[in-house]
């Protein structure tokens, strides 16, 4: 791992805004383009991925989505060709402020003459949901969480819920898939008071432990997600289904914050 791409990496606390089933407006986006370079530290895979997540991007720039754009690619190293990889990616364009449906997508290798590089170039055509209705009072606020954590430790923090008495979900991924930590067996799905502070976890019944599944650094994806009303997540945990929960919740009713942690 090379930990100099953990500069720069910030907590993403938003609402999350992408609503398919509520207050959405959905605009035709032709022709956005993405592209990056392929090198010694970039396969042809992961240039194109890269290219695709930065298509999506600038389609959601043309459908006038959102003017503050950014990406955490370059910041962390990601495993390439797996659910993984593509859903994190996702994310990103969830974090961005839309939802990008594509329609049409074009893969291309174009080797520039001037700066003696190839690139992997993907154009897309996409169906864009821009969001209509978002309530801005309504935010999560995470304390305590850390970048880096040894095996072994474990994982607390400090939770509020701002705007809004609220039910949490709390989804946690690593590479050999996901689950839902909270609500538990031992933590009931409790109302959270508007502006109170919690420990999470909630009791000492349950501690989070954080383990590696191999020799290597192990990245941990994390999603906390509140919502105004009592709303079950009923599915198998990927992040394709959790994502399509949240969407399918109209988005001046929840809020979320997400992020990525390491175990050494």
């Amino acid at each position: 791992m090379n930990w100099s791409k953990l500069i720069g990496w910030i907590f993403l606390m938003t609402c999350l805004a992408a609503s398919p089933l509520y207050a959405q407006k959905e605009v035709k986006v032709k022709g956005a383009q993405g592209r990056w370079q392929v090198n010694d530290n970039t396969t042809l895979k992961e240039a194109e991925e890269r290219a695709f997540m930065e298509a999506k991007k600038e389609a959601l720039r043309k459908a006038g989505v959102m003017e503050n754009v950014w990406s955490v690619f370059g910041q962390i190293s990601q495993e390439s060709g797996t659910e993984f990889t593509e859903a994190y990616s996702q994310m990103n364009v969830l974090a961005i402020g839309g939802m990008v449906n594509v329609t049409n997508k074009k893969v291309e290798e174009i080797w520039d003459v001037d700066s003696r590089s190839l690139y992997k170039v993907v154009t897309i055509d996409a169906l864009v949901q821009k969001e209509q209705v978002v309530d801005k009072e309504y935010a999560i606020e995470v304390k305590g969480i850390s970048t880096l954590y040894k095996e072994g430790d474990v994982f607390t923090c400090k939770l509020k819920v701002h705007g809004t008495d609220s039910y949490l979900k709390f989804f946690w991924f690593d590479s050999t898939g996901g689950a839902l930590l909270y609500p538990n067996d031992y933590e009931g799905n409790n109302l959270l008071a508007a502006e109170k502070e919690y420990n999470i976890p909630f009791s000492n019944a349950v501690d989070y432990r954080m383990e590696k599944r191999g020799a290597e650094s192990e990245k941990i994806n994390m999603m906390m997600v509140a919502t105004k009303e009592n709303i079950p997540y009923t599915e198998e945990v990927t992040y394709q289904n959790v994502l399509k929960w949240v969407y399918s919740i109209p988005s001046d009713k929840r809020c979320a914050f997400y992020d990525m942690v390491l175990i050494k």
